[in-house]
């Protein structure tokens, strides 16, 4: 439902679950230069605004509303930057009085909105300071994490545009430029700008749900938003080895897809990437951590709304070259189909399980709404993948694979 050109309100009617759940996304171009202020608004409305001036008086509210939850969280598809704010709480008729829960969770969610603890065009100076803190923080504790890093810098390796390579939770240096007023601007251009989605899952009065929403502030916008990124295909390998004090080694490679979710090949990549190194049966498992024991993990990641297949691997710092050589052997064998019957089947049952499992999750449900209102019809239902998993062939993983070219190598050193 079309609340303002840009606004789109959905509703998800189950009785799977005991509680019910909305989640209200913000979607913008990702770019530089507003990400930390996005992160922070993310974080300070999670923990007070006018109504509620304090994160005991905040918490000790959602306890009231009989312990509902309340989340933010930060993600990114494509060229688009999320924020998600979520709120669940129980279904009203598990309840013993009379009122109206739903009515109070979106009393309670107006003034997160809609009234921000700020003032003169600022977010409160004291809880700004602590928000920034902990954020520093945590993308400081985040930089020490050599997988983290590595993940950093094979994305500068492989990404041409620099928005690509910045990560969804920016960086320390963003942050550090940040002020109670930018970030209250960036908390405003969302409201104002972003395309919003707002999805109900569970078991509400919808009319009450969509007399509350519009009614809400919430004006005409028009983002232009790219939800699938792919770059050309360049001939250069890029390389980079760096060392830092570490115990183990970390060694990166990223792979141009051409290959996009919803594509024809999508089914075919998934079951590609559970084959060489996502599953516990796959090649890079069994060959380079079980039979040779090179690597202490391994395995592979399909980055498809952005057009990247990464590897990684914990390694010792002497096993590099000889690591290298056996994954890209492993990839040689995909391409010429040097792979059992019984793992293809295998790859295919626990890709099938595990979307049958997930149908168990709200935020699957979620998740699954939003896509169908991008790819309309063109969006696969949970049957029709199901059906397309089971029929992939051994040809098509083939071609999957020879799809892939080599882009990046990232190699971290450790020193300790």
């Amino acid at each position: 439902m079309k609340l303002q050109e840009g606004v789109h309100l959905h509703f998800i009617p189950t009785e799977k679950f005991t509680t019910n759940s909305i989640k209200i996304r913000f979607a913008a171009p990702m770019k530089k230069d507003t990400v930390a202020g996005r992160v922070l608004v993310a974080n300070i409305l999670e923990i007070a605004n006018a109504d509620y001036p304090t994160s005991l008086a905040f918490r000790r509210r959602l306890a009231e509303l009989y312990g509902a939850r309340f989340s933010s969280s930060i993600s990114r598809r494509g060229q688009v930057h999320f924020i998600d704010l979520t709120i669940s709480f129980i279904r009203e008729e598990h309840l013993l009085d009379e009122d109206s829960l739903t009515e109070k969770i979106l009393t309670f969610l107006k003034a997160i909105l809609f009234k921000p603890l700020a003032q003169k065009n600022a977010f409160d100076q004291h809880v700004f300071d602590i928000e920034k803190k902990n954020l520093i923080s945590y993308l400081e504790s985040e930089i020490e994490d050599n997988f983290y890093h590595a993940d950093k810098e094979l994305n500068s390796l492989f990404y041409q545009d620099s928005n690509m390579k910045i990560p969804r939770v920016a960086t320390k240096e963003l942050v550090e430029k940040e002020t109670a007023s930018t970030v209250y601007k960036a908390y405003k251009d969302m409201l104002s700008l972003d395309k919003i989605d707002i999805f109900v899952a569970g078991q509400v009065d919808q009319n009450m749900v969509v007399d509350f929403f519009k009614v809400c502030p919430l004006t005409f916008r028009n983002p232009k938003l790219v939800l699938e990124y792919q770059q050309d295909f360049s001939i250069i390998t890029k390389e980079k080895v760096e060392r830092k004090e570490a115990k183990q080694s970390v060694l990166e490679m990223a792979y141009h897809l051409q290959v996009l979710y919803n594509d024809v090949n999508y089914p075919a990549l998934l079951v590609f990437n559970s084959l060489f190194g996502s599953s516990a049966h796959s090649k890079l498992f069994v060959n380079l951590r079980e039979k040779e024991g090179l690597a202490y993990t391994i395995g592979s990641s399909i980055h498809i709304f952005s057009g990247m297949l990464r590897i990684y691997a914990g390694i010792d710092k002497n096993q590099r070259l000889k690591t290298l050589q056996l994954i890209r052997q492993q990839w040689s064998d995909m391409r010429s189909g040097y792979f059992t019957d019984e793992d293809l089947e295998l790859s295919k049952k626990m890709l099938m399980n595990a979307a049958t499992l997930a149908q168990d999750r709200m935020s699957t449900l979620i998740e699954q709404t939003y896509n169908h209102s991008i790819y309309g019809e063109d969006d696969l239902s949970y049957d029709k993948w199901i059906k397309s998993v089971k029929l992939v062939s051994r040809e098509e993983v083939m071609s999957v694979a020879k799809l892939m070219k080599l882009q990046a190598i990232y190699f971290m050193e450790g020193t300790g």
